[in-house]
């Protein structure tokens, strides 16, 4: 198979074809990267609320601690 034996109308349509697939796959990219990008701030959000209920717990053993020595 000749490059000669291909038709304008053929290469129209794997021009368009490899187009096509190409803005898909950078559209996918895209929506991929602000997922990630979401799902990093969400983690962020979460290891600090975690670290707040944390110290929350410790305050509150602490406060259990001194209450079970004074009586």
């Amino acid at each position: 198979m000749n490059f000669d034996d291909i038709t304008i109308y053929q290469f129209i349509v794997l021009a368009g074809g490899l187009i096509g697939t190409w803005i898909k796959h950078q559209n996918d990219h895209a929506v991929l990267k602000s997922r990630v990008k979401s799902l990093e701030l969400k983690n962020d959000e979460i290891t600090a609320m975690l670290k707040k209920l944390a110290e929350d717990v410790a305050e509150i053993k602490l406060l259990l601690a001194r209450k079970q020595i004074d009586n």
